[in-house]
């Protein structure tokens, strides 16, 4: 390998992530300690087109240069298990991984919760009358009262109809671009691609919030609004903390700090008291920091790689995993602060309750751990990291309609004794 195309900085893309620069050496040993795979796509400045690594470490080699790698031991062949016992074997282990994650954010066994039930709707005809009634809410006109709430699971279907739209007007954008190649439709591409999926997911929570107390402008707002003030207090934190021995994994701490950060300094007043609530209201600023930051990322990509193709295929799988990682994570750190504080401030008191700070610890690990260099197939860490957020934010809801039915339970106490002294 030739000191001049080792002196080269080399970018890659390690799952949704640009990450480097590294000299090609560092990434001949990265590939081959088993760190990263031989098909990941790398870039430098001086060919900006992203290509397989083994492709490139051919070319740089030549076809007389030794391609030997170290010797590897032969896998043994698998031993012969009975099937029964895998499967025995493997619902053990989801049944630790079930305890474990219940222990420790502070849920109990689901009751009654089935994914084929709750999103039974889902597909269902409705009209636009249907819908534009489904969304007034949240106003002192339009919350429901509390003995009319709903406290079975509920069967969301709205978020599909908005990620069905959004994702349209996305591709469109795609498809008059392809067609035309007008540089002005980028900015509306990058915008719809980055926004679609963490609003679909928002969405989604605002169906979850069975209360019906929190508005869409409200979520409109504490999104935009949440989104730029996390951003802000994240770039600070980057500033301050001196984390870079950590890598990318660093912003585990700092982007949960500063999601967490922004969500109780707009929401200060006692007017959300359920869990429910704090889920959705994390969730609008999960959503907020998830879609400015995916547009960052699409626009770099788009730069660096001067191909709108590799920036499409960014937004793509941004918006496929969005439903997994920040819009979850602040979901349930907010749902676990409610838990805590109900109707009351925020207090060093509610920070350092267990009940809370385990939630926040273990979606700053899931994130830690969701940027980790570490990259198997078929993004199978961000699939099972994601399933144990949503795993988390069921627990979180099945509390919250808990929650729900007690406060139906003491009004209508109330209620029976009022009537009782008249």
């Amino acid at each position: 390998m030739s000191d001049e195309c080792n002196r080269q900085e080399w970018h890659y893309l390690a799952g949704m992530e640009v990450r480097g620069p590294v000299s090609l050496e560092q990434l001949s040993a990265l590939i081959a300690a088993g760190a990263l795979s031989e098909t990941i796509m790398v870039a430098s400045k001086d060919a900006p087109q992203w290509r397989p690594a083994s492709q490139v470490l051919r070319e740089v080699q030549g076809p007389g240069a030794d391609n030997s790698s170290p010797p590897r031991l032969a896998a043994p062949p698998p031993l012969e298990r009975n099937p029964a016992a895998n499967s025995s074997l493997a619902q053990d282990l989801i049944d630790r991984l079930s305890d474990t994650l219940q222990h420790v954010a502070g849920t109990e066994k689901l009751e009654g919760f089935s994914l084929k039930e709750m999103f039974s709707e889902t597909f269902q005809r409705r009209s636009v009358a249907e819908m534009e009634e489904y969304l007034i809410v949240g106003t002192p006109s339009t919350t429901p009262p509390i003995k009319e709430v709903q406290t079975g699971w509920p069967r969301p279907w709205l978020f599909a109809r908005f990620l069905l739209f959004f994702g349209l007007i996305y591709f469109g954008f795609v498809f008059a671009y392809r067609q035309f190649h007008n540089p002005n439709l980028i900015p509306g591409l990058i915008l719809m691609g980055a926004f679609a999926a963490p609003i679909a997911t928002l969405i989604l929570f605002f169906e979850l919030n069975t209360p019906r107390n929190v508005s869409l402008y409200r979520l409109a707002v504490l999104m935009s609004l949440g989104g730029i003030v996390s951003l802000f207090i994240s770039l600070i934190g980057y500033d301050v903390a001196s984390l870079n021995w950590l890598g990318a994994s660093s912003a585990g701490i700092v982007e949960e700090l500063g999601k967490l950060a922004a969500l109780i300094l707009i929401v200060r007043g006692p007017r959300y008291k359920f869990i429910l609530n704090g889920m959705l209201l994390g969730a609008a600023v999960g959503a907020g920091f998830a879609a400015f930051e995916s547009a960052g990322y699409a626009f770099r990509l788009g730069l660096q790689s001067n191909s709108a193709s590799v920036m499409e295929q960014n937004i793509l799988v941004r918006a496929m995993l969005a439903p997994l990682m920040h819009v979850a994570w602040t979901a349930m750190v907010g749902a676990a602060l409610w838990r805590v504080k109900k109707d009351q401030h925020v207090t060093l008191a509610t920070l350092i309750d267990p009940r809370f700070y385990r939630v926040l610890l273990l979606a700053m690990f899931l994130h830690m751990f969701w940027n980790a260099p570490w990259q198997p197939i078929f993004y199978l860490k961000e699939i099972l990291l994601g399933a144990a957020a949503w795993f988390v934010i069921w627990g979180l809801v099945q509390q919250g309609l808990r929650q729900v039915r007690d406060e139906q339970r003491a009004v209508a106490a109330a209620t029976a004794g009022e009537a009782a002294r008249t």
